[in-house]
């Protein structure tokens, strides 16, 4: 059920992206052009690099509590 909530969010969260790279392109009349693909792709990719930070910052905090416990 957690992860289905998971997915489910990052599908929102996507999808606004999403929605608001096409209104832009739609908005000054650019059509698909490779920047606006590469700016959807980067819709998909972005929260991944999100999460990514976040367990760095955990893990990092972890290693550093186990140092200093062992110290």
């Amino acid at each position: 059920m957690f992860e289905a909530a998971i997915f489910l969010l990052y599908g929102l969260v996507a999808a606004a992206a999403m929605a608001v790279t096409m209104l832009e392109g739609w908005a000054n009349h650019d059509g698909l052009t490779l920047h606006r693909l590469a700016g959807l792709l980067a819709c998909l990719v972005w929260p991944l690099t999100l999460l990514l930070f976040i367990l760095h910052g955990c893990i990092a905090r972890l290693l550093t509590r186990r140092s200093r416990s062992m110290a």
